[in-house]
């Protein structure tokens, strides 16, 4: 269609142009006797047009009132028939399998017919940010408590390497059932994609080290500025945070028996599981103080008062910042913790 367009009013433009100048010739030649032969053509408001002694600046005069006279040349129906086009082709973007979002069952939506024209303009995207071009998405896959690593999940970075015949993934993938099981199945849950029976379905409490576990579910559930919001038809629980991490990190905490449930001013309510009676009953914390999480901080910390009375100090943020903090008395699981940081970034 643009084709046609070039052509035809490049042809628009050759006819005005060989017009403007014969009408420049003809003009120039048009005295007899000092008088205009034509003399009925010369408009009365006007000193230039028609005017033999000034014919160059009379033809390119010429020229824009051919290029009006002659518009009728680029049918209207042509742009018609475009914009016909562009309506056609949001209905094929709205219908597009490939643009189709399954997780939130959104298909794609052009609100503008102009935006298949848009779209094929674009050649470079230049930005100063990631989050500007990339999905922001968190999932919980995989943790690090008291020195031992949980998690059977695989990331995306790993499900490329296990495509690879020779890679240590695809190997593992090939001799563990449930490893393969776990890489190819996709949690239903979204910003959560955990796998290990270890921990899960309240198995955390028979660990060796529960009351570790306890305590790192117990600031996932607690230490956050999210808001639950209650589905009144189904009665589940979704939340809104401030940041999808933030969010993973609760709905994983509900996931292993850590529900939060109801935010009020001053309290948090938890359905929890009770590490000695491995049954649920209703917690509330007291919420003295939050420290909310900063740029120069690097963390977030609450400061709670639980069941008990007792006063908690619970803290979360970047490992560089939490390892400096650490007591004495709290270094016992660093070098492992460490270690399992490694592994984690290099699943990506």
């Amino acid at each position: 269609m643009d084709k046609v367009i070039y052509c035809l009013f490049f042809v628009l433009i050759l006819v005005s142009f060989i017009g403007s100048i014969f009408f420049g010739i003809w003009t120039k030649k048009d005295t007899k006797n000092g008088r205009m032969k034509r003399w009925y053509l010369n408009p009365d408001h006007t000193e230039v047009y028609y005017d033999p002694d000034r014919a160059v600046l009379a033809a390119i005069l010429h020229f824009f009132t051919a290029l009006m006279l002659y518009g009728y040349f680029i049918p209207i129906s042509l742009y018609v028939s475009i914009e016909v086009v562009k309506v056609l082709q949001s209905i094929f973007i709205n219908n597009d399998l490939n643009m189709y979002h399954e997780e939130t069952d959104k298909p794609a939506h052009a609100r503008t017919s102009n935006l298949n024209e848009e779209l094929g303009q674009v050649d470079t995207i230049l930005s100063d940010k990631t989050g500007t071009l990339t999905c922001n998405s968190m999932e919980f896959i995989k943790c690090s408590i008291g020195g031992v690593a949980y998690g059977r999940g695989f990331t995306e970075v790993e499900r490329a390497l296990s495509k690879r015949k020779d890679s240590y993934f695809g190997r593992k993938m090939k001799n563990d059932k449930n490893v393969a099981k776990a890489a190819e199945s996709k949690s239903t849950i979204k910003g959560f994609n955990f796998m290990d029976e270890r921990i899960m379905n309240g198995n955390w409490v028979r660990q060796p080290n529960a009351n570790v576990i306890q305590s790192f579910l117990r600031v996932l559930a607690v230490c956050h500025t999210a808001i639950p919001e209650v589905d009144e038809a189904t009665g589940k629980i979704s939340y809104e945070a401030e940041s999808p991490d933030e969010a993973a990190f609760v709905v994983a905490a509900r996931e292993f028996g850590f529900e939060f449930y109801e935010r009020t001013h001053s309290a948090i309510s938890l359905h929890e599981l009770d590490l000695n009676s491995n049954v649920k009953s209703e917690r509330s914390y007291n919420i003295l103080n939050v420290l909310e999480f900063s740029s120069a901080r690097k963390r977030m910390s609450v400061i709670v008062r639980d069941h008990k009375g007792k006063l908690l100090l619970l803290s979360k943020g970047a490992d560089s910042v939490m390892f400096e903090l650490l007591g004495k008395n709290g270094r016992e699981y660093e070098e492992q913790t460490k270690y399992h940081i490694n592994e984690y970034a290099d699943s990506g």
